[in-house]
C-alpha cells in the first residue's frame, strides 16, 4: 500500500514532470510541424506558379494587342486589298517550304495572289481550298524574284542561297551597289505587284574572278517565326502571263 508521504512524494514529481513538459513545449513552439511546412510549401509553389502564369498571359495579350493594333494601320494605308490571315501550319514538300493559311476562296483569295507580312513580301498563294489556302514561301531555292534596288532602280533576279540570305544575280560590278541598299520587287515580275518590299542588302563580295557583284540580302520577312499574313487581292494579267509562259518554253526548249 502507498502511504500519505508517498502519495506527497508523487504528486510533488508529477508536478515537476508536467511544469518540465510545458516549459520544454513553449521552449520549441518555434519548431515547425512537417506536415504544416510541407503543405505551406505547395501552396507557395502553386501560388508562385499561378502569378508567372498570370504574368506571361498579361505580356502575351498586351504583345498581341500592340500586333493587331499595327497590323490594322498597316491593312488601312495599304495600296491594294488585303485579306488578314493566321498561319495554321508549316510543312515541307519535296524540299520546298510552305505555310498553311486560315483563309480560302470563301473568302476571296485565288491561286497566284502574292502575300506579305507588315514587313514585306513573303511568298504566293499556289493552292486554295474553300477555307484554307498554301503558300509558298520565298526561301525556296526553285524561286527567282525579279527585284530592284530602291535607291537606284538597278534591276536584278534574288534567288535564296539556303541560308539566312538571299543572293542578287548578274549585277556587274560597275554597278553602285552598297550594304543597307533596300531592295523592292520590280515592274517585271509575272508573280509579284510591284515595289513590295523584300530586303536590303547586308554584304558585297568583290571576287576578282568574276565581272559580277556577289550581294547578299537579308529579308525583311522572318519566315521562322510567321504568325499572322496579308493576302493581296492582286492577279497579274494572265495574258501577260501567258506570254511569259510562252516565252520561257521557248527558252527550255533552245537548251536541249
Amino acid at each position: 500500500m502507498i502511504s500519505i508521504g508517498d502519495v506527497s512524494k508523487i504528486g510533488g514529481y508529477r508536478a515537476f514532470v508536467v511544469g518540465t513538459i510545458g516549459w520544454l513545449e513553449e521552449a520549441f513552439s518555434w519548431v515547425p510541424n512537417p506536415d504544416a511546412l510541407k503543405t505551406e510549401n505547395r501552396a507557395v509553389r502553386e501560388l508562385n506558379l499561378y502569378l508567372s502564369s498570370e504574368l506571361m498571359k498579361s505580356r502575351k495579350a498586351l504583345s498581341e494587342n500592340r500586333n493587331l493594333r499595327e497590323l490594322l494601320e498597316f491593312k488601312e494605308g495599304a495600296d491594294y486589298n488585303l485579306i488578314s490571315a493566321e498561319v495554321i501550319g508549316k510543312s515541307v514538300i519535296e524540299l520546298r517550304e510552305y505555310i498553311t493559311i486560315n483563309k480560302g476562296s470563301n473568302d476571296g483569295i485565288d491561286r497566284g495572289m502574292s502575300v506579305r507580312t507588315d514587313a514585306g513580301l513573303t511568298g504566293v498563294v499556289v493552292v486554295v481550298e474553300e477555307n484554307y489556302s498554301l503558300i509558298e514561301t520565298l526561301n525556296n531555292r526553285q524561286i527567282k524574284i525579279s527585284a530592284k534596288i530602291e535607291r537606284t532602280g538597278i534591276d536584278g533576279i534574288l534567288i535564296w542561297s539556303g541560308s539566312k540570305y538571299f543572293n542578287m544575280m548578274n549585277i556587274p560590278k560597275s554597278f553602285d551597289i552598297k550594304v543597307g541598299d533596300e531592295l523592292i520587287t520590280s515592274n517585271y515580275s509575272r508573280k509579284y505587284p510591284p515595289d513590295l518590299p523584300i530586303g536590303k542588302v547586308v554584304k558585297v563580295d568583290e571576287d576578282k574572278s568574276s565581272l559580277f557583284h556577289k550581294i547578299y540580302v537579308e529579308p525583311f520577312v522572318s519566315f521562322s517565326t510567321l504568325e499572322q499574313v496579308f493576302v493581296i487581292q492582286f492577279v497579274n494579267d494572265p495574258e501577260r502571263l501567258e506570254l511569259i509562259e510562252k516565252m520561257e518554253e521557248r527558252l527550255r526548249l533552245l537548251k536541249k
